[in-house]
């Protein structure tokens, strides 16, 4: 049994796990930056390095199967452990053996440890923490998470890029988890010898969650890929732009508590509903402020980022009000596959999209896609008893 969230210790692991996750999210954010730029330095061809970028979110989709069982079978806090080591052994390999084939194997490992860590840590606080402030303690844990990302590329331009360094950075984080995780284990939830929930199951229980996960997925990587572009086309600056993004992950990080804290007093539903529809707003607004003084344009990336992620924010809240156990596990990691599902076809999607259509279906693909959110959200994040997913067994 999970102590109640009013013992100190109980806060203590809330934040352990929350400063762990963003630590993780440092060398998550790091990676990818230090392997494109070392790729590119190579002389590696375009079509590699596109292959070796796709590997990482086709190991998170892969972990949203792996990772249940496993953590049903040999227990939540080692298969956290294992996921730092995992990442660990692939950030070794890659610094050892600067070989670019090798690489698109062990980032497929690396992103099976990066989604079995994130699959573990969201389990554990929704398990952790009772639903009346459930939506305001997942704001602060998406809160280091941002933080942890913004920070990776970071870390990695301050050491200039020099392999060596930054591998060793890198991989420090993992090491620092795992020890962490070491160090609360008494006071995580385990999992271990529950009944098993297939992940597929998840599916049509909570639509809402998966969307919004598959959409926040889909907004990062098409910013991250397009909003300079976007910029540039409208007569600002690339420079600008870049700050701009930087500004957008600010705001991540300073909003989410404040959207968890609504939506634990006004409810799921209408917050996730709110998220949405301003992100929609956003969307519509972006060719008119991407124009304006700077100022106003940061205000408004750094608000419009916030409300996309916070869509992420309610839905974690959601399912840990309506599940637990193997349950819980099997619905964290349907939202780890989603969100990677989102990110590849999202952003590969409106990449296609831009080609015949100009930079204007950026937003407007945007636009469509939290407008789906929005319609799902009203129509499923109902009231009422909460439905469960089927034993394995049952399925067979």
């Amino acid at each position: 049994m999970s102590p109640p969230l009013s013992d100190a210790a109980a806060w203590r692991s809330i934040f352990t796990i929350s400063f762990l996750v963003g630590m993780f999210a440092v060398a998550v954010g790091g990676t990818p930056v230090l392997l494109g730029v070392l790729l590119a330095r190579q002389g590696v061809a375009d079509s590699v390095i596109g292959i070796s970028a796709a590997c990482s979110p086709l190991g998170l989709i892969a972990s949203s199967f792996v990772i249940p069982w496993a953590a049903e079978r040999f227990g939540a806090v080692r298969i956290g452990v294992a996921s730092c080591l995992l990442g660990l052994t692939a950030m070794v390999a890659m610094a050892l053996v600067p070989e670019p084939l090798l690489w698109i194997v062990a980032r497929l490992l690396w992103g099976l440890a990066v989604g079995g860590f994130y699959i573990v840590n969201k389990a554990w606080l929704a398990q952790l923490t009772p639903s009346g402030r459930r939506g305001r303690v997942f704001g602060i844990y998406t809160s280091f998470l941002s933080a942890g990302f913004a920070c990776g590329p970071l870390v990695v331009a301050l050491v200039d890029f020099r392999s060596p360094h930054c591998f060793a950075l890198l991989g420090a984080a993992f090491i620092a988890c795992a020890l962490g995780v070491l160090l609360v284990r008494q006071r995580l939830p385990d999992f271990h010898g529950t009944a098993r929930a297939p992940v597929l199951g998840a599916l049509g229980l909570i639509p809402a969650a998966l969307l919004a996960a598959a959409s926040f997925g889909a907004f990062d990587h098409a910013s991250l890929a397009f909003l300079p572009r976007f910029g540039a086309a409208h007569g600002t600056s690339t420079a600008v732009m870049g700050i701009g993004l930087s500004v957008l992950n600010v705001g991540n990080v300073v909003l989410q508590p404040p959207i968890g804290w609504a939506s634990d007093r006004w409810g799921r539903r209408p917050v996730m509903m709110g998220c949405a529809l301003l992100t929609v707003l956003g969307g519509a607004a972006l060719p008119w402020v991407i124009g304006v003084a700077t100022p106003l344009l940061f205000l408004f990336l750094f608000v419009w980022g916030a409300c996309a992620y916070g869509t992420t924010t309610v839905a974690l809240a959601s399912i840990g009000d309506r599940f637990s156990g193997a349950q819980l596990l099997r619905c964290s990691a349907a939202m780890t596959m989603a969100g990677g599902v989102g990110g590849v076809t999202g952003s590969s999607a409106i990449g296609v999209l831009q080609d015949v259509f100009g930079t204007q279906a950026f937003p407007r693909a945007l636009i469509l896609i939290f407008l789906a959110l929005a319609v799902v959200a009203a129509r499923s994040m109902r009231g009422g008893s909460p439905a469960t997913l089927p034993d394995a067994a049952a399925t067979r």
